[in-house]
């Protein structure tokens, strides 16, 4: 009884933490914002995505015609002379010879940023046009269809593999460290803030109750934030699975066990802060040096794979429950020794 009372003190103070405020509020609006922010990432990575350039023609090229409807000129100089006002943004300088070979001019604005957006698209639209020959001369052409699960064909907009790629891969695995972070920065604070009041404290409760206490809160906090960032993909149309609930855990777990080793050996907050920066950022640099890791499992079981998942998390479980066990003494000796 003693240890919830302590874990509810605790879950109270954590909205007194402006750092650990300030990161939730990031948590909360990377999760419930997550196609936004998905698709900003997809526009950053990749300017000429959903881009459709304004292309002008210079020759005689039909086939080219009905595949970019371009805008028309007379000369290349009036051509130059749009593209220099704005009117389109490349000019094509293409005499069409669809049983032989075709030798294209492109000139694209000298503004770099400009040209970024333009000159993706362009690729796209020759591609389509080499395709459109293809098929004229009688080549073969692989076409990549998608079905849905009753065996209808559908339409698969562009770039749809890349905001999948950036949800999946990116988004998820940086809220999972966010919660650890947060995790990580709550356990120091509320050890510190208990060590002031520790000798007041321990005349009424045993050490064993506080550390499980701490422990309580821990957990709890984690699983508040494993869910906060579950429901705002899931508000946002991302499907998740249920099984993510466990990488997540674990990774807090795992950041609240380092905090809790470096309270045993640190000599104020700002200390133990720092210390702690140092070890849990080059962790996690190493996770995403090699797989499985607490990360590359959160992106499998948010995908709902399953498959040679469970050998994985039982030895991150496994890892875990050593790590807290082994925080827990050493959380337990510093306690008594400020006495």
């Amino acid at each position: 009884m003693a240890s919830l009372v302590i874990a509810k003190k605790d879950l109270k103070s954590l909205f007194r933490e402006k750092t650990v405020v300030l990161t939730l509020l990031l948590l909360v609006a990377l999760s419930s914002l997550s196609q936004i922010v998905a698709t900003g990432l997809v526009f950053l990575y990749n300017p000429s995505f959903e881009f459709k350039a304004r292309i002008g023609l210079v020759g005689n090229a039909p086939i080219f015609e009905r595949v970019a409807n371009p805008m028309r000129f007379e000369n290349l100089s009036s051509a130059l002379n749009g593209l220099r006002k704005g009117y389109v943004d490349a000019v094509v300088v293409l005499n069409e010879n669809p049983k032989g070979v075709n030798y294209v001019e492109v000139y694209v604005p000298k503004e770099e940023v400009k040209s970024i957006r333009v000159i993706p698209y362009l690729k796209r639209v020759f591609e389509e046009y080499q395709t459109v020959l293809r098929e004229l001369n009688g080549i073969p052409v692989l076409n990549v269809r998608s079905y849905d699960t009753e065996g209808r064909p559908i339409s698969v907009p562009e770039g749809i593999s890349l905001k999948f790629r950036f949800i999946y891969v990116v988004l998820i695995p940086t809220v999972v460290v966010l919660c650890g972070i947060i995790v990580g920065i709550y356990t120091i604070d509320v050890l510190y803030e208990e060590l002031k009041t520790s000798e007041v404290l321990l005349t009424s409760v045993g050490v064993k109750d506080v550390v499980i206490g701490k422990i309580v809160a821990v957990f709890t906090v984690s699983l508040m934030l494993t869910l906060v960032w579950i429901l705002g993909f899931v508000a946002n149309g991302v499907n998740v699975s249920i099984a993510s609930v466990f990488p997540s855990l674990t990774f807090c777990i795992l950041s609240s066990s380092i905090a809790m080793m470096v309270f045993g050996f640190s000599e104020s907050r700002e200390q133990a802060h720092l210390i702690y920066s140092l070890l849990f950022i080059p962790l996690i640099l190493s996770f995403l040096t090699f797989t499985p890791s607490p990360l590359s499992l959160s992106v499998r079981l948010s995908l709902g794979i399953l498959d040679d998942c469970l050998t994985f998390a039982i030895a991150f479980g496994v890892v875990d429950l050593i790590m807290l066990t082994t925080s827990c003494l050493i959380v337990k000796g510093r306690i008594t020794k400020s006495l």
